[in-house]
């Protein structure tokens, strides 16, 4: 495919939160099976054509075009391609502290239903993901970085919608009743107005149907999820705003700041007061 083999490994570095290190491509050829050292950083591949078995923390996985892998630091690893049918793949490896966040974002890195790790995933548009990878090449060899770090955020960006479109396609209809629920709240937590009621008849579901499925999927009832809510959003305001206590419940939804008070301290362990005090500079 590439009838050639191109690297490039970065000697300049952009962020310590997350940063290309080395990129390249390559039509490999078959060879006997060898233990790869272990990495310090994140090393993601895209198989354009061929196929072959990756190996990784006592798991084999038979890969072939339109599917990757990652390997993250310090993991054992093995990889080669199939004899008759070898792979070509291109590959970025990155360093930071954002990467396992992001990568894990893509659906990477997570634990699966069988309790092990998620190494591998699939994208069917080769040709936009070979363009992409293409690209991050390009750039980093005439030493655009900016630009080869933006096609980077790209491909994060396709595996995120993937994954979270495989989520949504894998969830039970109550599962979907519930994240819609949720997105409401999160939306709406600081009307005053949003009441189970509400929510329940934006959702269309009974409300004691619905009390039934946050029970089921979160342990929690939606009135004390709401309340919840609105007390997160809270400790942000009282860690960081320049409102007052009386000021932040009502920008919480709230309609009572004695309410408010009373409720904070239930779930927080202390008042509104004590909290903030943790973070006002003496």
């Amino acid at each position: 495919m590439f009838d050639s083999i191109g690297t490039y490994l970065k000697d300049t570095k952009l962020s310590d939160e997350f940063d290309i290190f080395e990129c390249g491509y390559e039509d490999v050829q078959p060879r006997d099976p060898y233990q790869y050292e272990p990495i310090d950083y994140y090393l993601i591949h895209y198989i354009l054509k061929g196929e072959g078995l990756f190996f990784i923390n006592d798991e084999i996985h038979h890969l072939k075009n339109g599917e990757g892998f990652l390997i993250p630091p310090n993991t054992k690893n093995n990889y080669y391609p199939l004899v008759g049918n070898p792979w070509s793949y291109r590959w970025i490896g990155f360093k930071g502290g954002l990467c396992k966040e992001f990568f894990q974002k893509c659906g990477l890195l997570t634990s699966t239903k069988a309790g092990t790790e998620n190494f591998t995933y699939r994208y069917d548009d080769k040709d936009k993901m070979d363009s992409l990878f293409a690209n991050v090449y390009y750039y980093s060899i005439n030493n655009k970085h900016l630009a080869a770090l933006g096609e980077s955020y790209h491909i994060l960006e396709l595996l995120i919608d993937k994954h979270q479109e495989d989520l949504r396609q894998g969830m039970s209809n109550s599962e979907r009743y519930v994240q819609c629920a949720l997105k409401y709240i999160e939306k709406n937590y600081s009307s005053s107005d949003l009441t189970v009621e509400r929510v329940a008849k934006v959702v269309q579901l009974q409300r004691s149907y619905l009390f039934r499925l946050f029970k089921r999927h979160l342990n929690l009832s939606p009135k004390t999820y709401i309340i919840q809510t609105r007390l997160n959003k809270s400790t942000e305001l009282l860690r960081k705003g320049s409102n007052t206590i009386e000021e932040i419940a009502y920008l919480v939804g709230f309609t009572n700041p004695h309410h408010f008070s009373r409720q904070f301290s239930k779930y927080k362990g202390m008042s509104p007061a004590k909290y903030r005090s943790q973070f006002i500079s003496r």
